[in-house]
């Protein structure tokens, strides 16, 4: 996500000329768009935005992107967070022709209330409902998963890979669950190379692995320490020292390239874009989204 790190010299697909067209439509570019590092973006001793929502508004002439960047909640139950309240105002003063959301594809969902949504998918939901609610399309902003991966397979090996991506996104859950004793977390480590990597992600791996040993003994490898579910190294990109941070700063560097080429393609062809993302991803990119704001079209 960052300023243009070295490392990331990922491709991230280019045009075509229909930019809402899915994912697999749009070809390797070598255009990297300037971002500011994970480790340098001003945050609080919590890691917390200014505000929430943080919103920055980016105009030219009639181009005009109003991007709402949010800390997350914890807790999907709070749907009475006023973070809502001001993204929904946000977005009816700015009457929006295309909004662009994070965590994929929203486009066949469907809720019963405001309420529901919120319930549901809280600010992911809410975008949904209020694209509806003007008939405008909310695009996923997000790279797929077998993109991704095949961007940071260029850099890491399988080891480091898997060492990362799976305690990002499977034991950090399993954890936050309870699910400690060793089988049960075996058993869902499987289903979750079986469908998730291999499957969704498109990442092929020999029977060695995709083994749960294979698993542990590169997290020892990339950390000096042996996997324990209830001493988990935190995936935290702020956090300087390591390989095992740095391979998470290249997924969001990943992602964020990604999201800022899918704003630049859309300006093409609509002039008032919504965006409503983790607050992180507006830090880094506010240096691309000036220079995508400001380009001639």
């Amino acid at each position: 996500m960052k300023f243009l790190p070295i490392f990331l010299t990922i491709a991230l697909l280019s045009a075509c000329r229909n930019t809402e067209k899915p994912q697999n439509t749009l070809l390797d570019s070598t255009h990297i768009y300037p971002t500011i590092s994970y480790l340098k973006i001003k945050l609080d001793s919590e890691r917390h935005l200014p505000a929430n929502p943080y919103i920055m508004e980016f105009k030219n002439g009639k181009k005009q992107v109003v991007f709402c960047g949010v800390n997350h909640l914890k807790d999907d139950s709070d749907i009475k967070n006023p973070m809502f309240d001001t993204i929904e105002k946000k977005f009816f003063a700015f009457r929006p022709e295309l909004c662009i959301n994070e965590g994929g594809d929203i486009s066949q969902k469907i809720y019963s209330s405001k309420n529901d949504a919120l319930l549901k998918d809280g600010e992911i939901g809410l975008v949904k409902i209020l694209a509806d609610s003007l008939k405008v399309k909310a695009i996923n902003g997000d790279i797929s998963d077998s993109l991704e991966f095949r961007q940071l397979l260029k850099k890491y090996t399988k080891g480091e890979f898997l060492a990362y991506i799976v305690t990002e996104r499977l034991m950090w859950g399993l954890r936050g669950a309870n699910i400690l004793k060793h089988d049960e977390i075996e058993s869902k480590f499987n289903g979750f190379i079986k469908d998730y990597i291999m499957e969704k992600g498109k990442v092929s791996l020999n029977p060695e692995e995709r083994s749960f040993a294979f698993y542990k003994s590169n997290y020892q490898k990339l950390l000096n320490i042996p996997f324990d579910i209830e001493e988990l190294e935190p995936t935290d990109p702020f956090n300087p020292k390591g390989k095992f941070q740095e391979i998470g700063r290249t997924s969001k560097e990943i992602r964020d390239q990604f999201l800022l080429k899918t704003i630049d393609k859309l300006l093409d062809s609509h002039d008032k874009i919504f965006i409503v993302f983790g607050g992180w991803h507006l830090l880094t990119c506010e240096p691309g989204l000036k220079e995508i704001i400001n380009r001639k079209r």
